[in-house]
């Protein structure tokens, strides 16, 4: 079997999106790789270098039967998909995404934050990845929440970053992610 070259990706740039806790559902979603995002969605600024992991976990049950005690079938289970990625700036986006639920203020010289234990937080994420400037991949989450947040670290070695793990939930037609390919060497299996 010959190797397309041409069909390689190395996602070198790109973005993560969400939008305000307050405006769920009053947003328009993206429907392609590359039209305009619509207003309302917020970027969360610079991501560590590695951008976003994502892992899909889908659990098995399995059933074994004798004799012999032979697997004979893998039943579905629970199923989750998440994104993994550190936002490396400060922001009013990264503080509301960080503290969910607590009172976020700008002030004269920056914001305050009264810390208050989180809330849920569910609201649409974009994830966008830029293969050079015809190739692209754009991840819709229609519901997705940050469920893990890393330590936050203090160091004259590194920078601060925010680690943030999002999970994503199903919508009313079942879907966890909607994915748009901008790609004119992908080609009809």
């Amino acid at each position: 079997m010959a190797v397309d070259t041409d069909l390689l990706r190395a996602y070198t740039d790109g973005g993560v999106y969400t939008h305000d806790r307050t405006t769920p559902g009053t947003i328009t979603p993206p429907t392609t790789a590359s039209s305009a995002l619509a207003a309302g969605f917020l970027g969360v600024g610079a991501t560590a270098s590695d951008g976003p992991t994502e892992a899909t976990s889908p659990a098995r049950t399995d059933a074994i039967v004798w004799p012999g005690n032979a697997l004979a079938r893998r039943i579905p289970g629970q199923f989750t998909k998440t994104w993994t990625f550190a936002a490396a700036e400060t922001s009013l986006v990264t503080l509301g995404i960080q503290y969910p639920g607590s009172t976020i203020t700008r002030t004269a010289e920056g914001a305050t934050v009264a810390e208050k234990p989180p809330v849920s937080d569910v609201r649409s994420w974009v994830l966008h990845g830029l293969d050079g400037s015809t190739r692209a991949q754009r991840i819709y989450l229609p519901k997705g929440e940050v469920t893990e947040r890393g330590d936050i670290v203090w160091s004259s070695e590194e920078i601060t970053v925010y680690e943030w793990t999002l999970s994503a939930y199903v919508d009313g037609s079942g879907v966890v992610a909607y994915r748009y390919y901008l790609d004119e060497d992908m080609k009809t299996p």
